[in-house]
């Protein structure tokens, strides 16, 4: 029965992808493409074997796919602790990015400008980028290159701050990338945020906190508490 040809990563790739579509779209046939692979590879495969292949596969997917969490910091380069630094994080979740980038910005500075180019050209490959900012006016420099190639992939966001609290501010500092993992950190997208500070945060690899937190700013959008940022 066993084929020497076979390609195990491809099988496995298949069934996982079969896997996701259900999680996402439940009423798809399940597994239909991963059946017919199966049965391509060994075509003396009864039923029982078929469903058991599949199984052990898609327990071993949720097995690795729990939510996890690391620490991350900014702290000067003596200080040792077994975590990940807040710059190397952040420039990773976003060269990383194959479909979406949403990210929330208290203050913004120059020392960003490298990472704002990585995600303005993330999105001309049609990554999704989505971008909060408490107050544009105070950054018109830094975003003066994202206003410009803003679109169907890239938009931008400002605070509306209500009349009654103009104190009020978009103090969130967080980063989600393709719906999967969520940094949410104290530090600000700056030099001090990313290396002169004291900062701490947590990676989270869950697309269920992902989801969660991108569901929160469409509602925050909805109510009008974020604007599209228009010329």
């Amino acid at each position: 029965m066993w084929n020497t040809d076979i390609n195990i990563d491809l099988i496995v790739e298949t069934v996982i992808d079969d896997l996701e579509k259900c999680l996402k779209r439940p009423n798809i046939p399940e597994f239909e493409r991963s059946m017919q692979e199966l049965r391509r590879h060994f075509p003396n495969i009864d039923e029982k074997e078929l469903t058991d292949i599949i199984g052990l596969i898609c327990t071993a997917y949720f097995r690795n796919t729990g939510d996890k969490c690391e620490l991350v910091i900014t702290a000067p380069s003596s200080f040792r602790l077994r975590a990940k630094r807040t710059e190397d994080v952040v420039g990773q979740l976003i060269m990383q990015a194959c479909r979406s980038i949403t990210i929330t910005g208290y203050s913004i500075s120059d020392y960003f400008d490298g990472m704002l180019d990585s995600m303005i050209q993330k999105s001309t490959t049609g990554v999704y980028v989505n971008l909060y900012i408490n107050d544009v006016e105070k950054h018109e420099e830094q975003l003066q290159r994202v206003k410009s190639y803003r679109g169907q992939y890239l938009r931008l966001y400002e605070y509306n701050k209500a009349e009654s609290d103009r104190m009020a501010a978009l103090h969130a500092k967080m980063i989600v990338v393709d719906g999967a993992s969520s940094l949410v950190s104290s530090a600000n997208l700056s030099y001090h945020g990313m290396q002169g500070n004291i900062e701490m945060g947590i990676l989270i690899t869950s697309a269920d906190k992902a989801g969660t937190i991108e569901e929160l700013l469409k509602q925050l959008r909805r109510m009008k508490v974020f604007l599209p940022v228009i010329d």
